[in-house]
C-alpha cells in the first residue's frame, strides 16, 4: 500500500485541474537552487487523477498526492512568481529523498503501567 504526500493548500479543483499554492519548502523540491519572491506566491497545476482518492482535494484544505499516481501522471505546471508565467516540471522531484518502504510508526504510550 502507498502513501500520500501532502503539498499545500487547494485553490480550486474541477475535473480538468488542480491548482495548488504552494510554500517554499515543495517550491524547492520542484525547482531546486530557484529563489522566489515569497512563500505562497507560486501556484501549481496538474491533472486531477495524481490526487489521493482517500483525500479529494476542497478549496482552502491541504491537496494530498497518491505517490503512485505521481509516477505515472508526473506532469505539472508551476506559475512560480504568481504572475500567470507557466514553466512544465515533474512532480517525480517530489518523491526525492522520500523512503517508499517507510511506514507511519503507532504511538508508544509511555505513561501506561
Amino acid at each position: 500500500m502507498g502513501y500520500d504526500i501532502g503539498i499545500g493548500l487547494c485553490m480550486s479543483a474541477d475535473a480538468g485541474v488542480v491548482a495548488v499554492k504552494l510554500d517554499s519548502a515543495m517550491v524547492s523540491k520542484l525547482v531546486p537552487g530557484r529563489g522566489w519572491k515569497r512563500s505562497g506566491t507560486s501556484l501549481l497545476r496538474f491533472a486531477p487523477a495524481v490526487v489521493s482518492d482517500r483525500r479529494p482535494p476542497r478549496a482552502g484544505e491541504e491537496v494530498y498526492l497518491a505517490r503512485e499516481s505521481i509516477e505515472r501522471h508526473p506532469q505539472a505546471e508551476l506559475d512560480l512568481d504568481g504572475d500567470g508565467h507557466l514553466v512544465a516540471v515533474d512532480l517525480r522531484r517530489l518523491l526525492d529523498g522520500l523512503d517508499p518502504e517507510t511506514r507511519p510508526q503507532t504511538p508508544v504510550n509511555r505513561n501506561k503501567r
